[in-house]
């Protein structure tokens, strides 16, 4: 019985391991296949005195990001709306 606890044991602390080392995140950063920092060919913010704003981003790439909000929510909390591909 005491091998069978030892066995078990050890498989357990072996998945957990297993487990530990596939659930780590991949160390590369940036575009699939790119080892080169990405240009921002346009970034373009504008904020409203009433707190509303527009963001939009390009970057080389191809990164696009379009955003809007305002302070329309409960406790003039940012609702915000937008685009990211």
């Amino acid at each position: 019985m005491c091998l069978l606890l030892f066995v078990s044991i050890h498989q357990v602390i072996i998945a957990a391991l297993v487990a530990v080392a596939f659930a780590a995140p991949d160390r590369r950063y940036g575009s699939v296949g790119s080892s080169e920092e990405a240009e921002i060919l346009q970034h373009d913010f504008d904020l409203q005195d009433d707190g509303r704003y527009n963001l939009e981003v390009k970057t080389s790439n191809g990164i696009l990001v379009s955003q809007h909000g305002s302070p329309d929510g409960p406790k003039d909390a940012v609702v915000k709306s937008g685009v990211y591909s």
